[in-house]
């Protein structure tokens, strides 16, 4: 039997956050557990991922030793028998409708369409000023999806057909790659829409490291979009560069008037030393240096 949905999961070093999202994958409502297929990619972990047998669908454990999710996404897909490919990030899990919105929406809005879902923070009891910083500025699919016109990878609903016309994501892409796959498609005459129903939830990072971690890999992924001239050529730079400045962040900071004066200080200050690690990884890879990869 033709599973309804594969869900493609690239993981890298982390099987606490892949058990949990196997585990709300379980829970699923709406959607026999038949018609769900899993593919879990691990995209070189040590040591290796294990996946449990005891869940109530099929799940395919692959290897990709190839550097980076989307490669891992792409081997995923080869592998998949679904009519529909969802994408789900390992830190990620859904709600228990997440699977029959996203299908919902899909067929909804025109089985040529794709369908980015929301994505969501969840917070500890006491957040850390990081985690505040990141619930402020927001994970921010709709805003991609309505605006920027890209769905990120840690929701993303797409008939099979649709992706082998769109073709497989930009492998040398360490990070952008899903905004380079989304404008490809649109540019194909493929429409993109925004499901507030298909929602999973994640954390935001705790550690201003991990931020900062994080900080470079989005410079190093959009460096690698402005330098590929096929992308540029085909989008504009206008959408490679996207104008979101400390300017637009700090109002959000300054009128978020559920923290005190000092909290908003400090949350300031999280920005402002985020911005300067972004620029700063600009300067490190034009001198060589290599992209960050999570």
């Amino acid at each position: 039997m033709v599973p309804e949905v594969s869900i493609v999961i690239p993981v890298f070093q982390n099987q606490v956050g892949l058990e949990r999202c196997l585990l709300a994958i379980a829970q699923q409502d709406g959607i026999a557990m038949h018609d769900i297929e899993v593919i879990v990619v691990d995209n070189g972990s040590e040591p290796m991922l294990t996946v449990s047998k005891d869940l109530p669908y099929s799940v395919i454990l692959l290897v990709c030793k190839r550097k980076g999710a989307y490669s891992a996404r792409n081997a995923g897909v080869k592998a998949a028998n679904g009519k529909v490919l969802a994408f789900l990030d390992a830190d990620c899990w859904p709600e228990s409708l997440w699977v029959r919105s996203g299908l919902d929406a899909l067929f909804r809005n025109d089985k040529d369409s794709i369908v980015g879902g929301d994505v969501r923070f969840e917070t500890t009891f006491r957040p850390s000023v990081v985690e505040s910083y990141q619930v402020l500025m927001g994970f921010g699919q709709e805003h991609s999806v309505k605006v920027l016109q890209f769905a990120a990878t840690a929701n993303l609903f797409v008939a099979r057909y649709v992706f082998e016309k769109v073709g497989p994501f930009n492998e040398s892409l360490l990070s952008g790659g899903d905004r380079e796959w989304s404008w490809r498609a649109g540019n194909l005459g493929f429409s993109l829409c925004f499901s507030v129903d298909a929602i999973v939830w994640t954390m935001p990072r705790k550690s201003l490291s991990s931020a900062l971690i994080q900080a470079r890999r989005v410079s190093g992924g959009r460096m690698s979009l402005e330098k590929n001239a096929e992308i540029v050529a085909a989008v504009g730079l206008a959408k490679v560069q996207p104008k979101k400045g400390l300017l637009g962040k700090s109002k959000v900071i300054l009128f978020a008037r559920e923290f005190s004066l000092m909290r908003r200080f400090l949350i300031f200050g999280v920005a402002i030393i985020i911005r300067l690690v972004h620029d700063f990884e600009r300067i490190r890879i034009r001198l060589g240096g290599d992209l960050e990869r999570r």
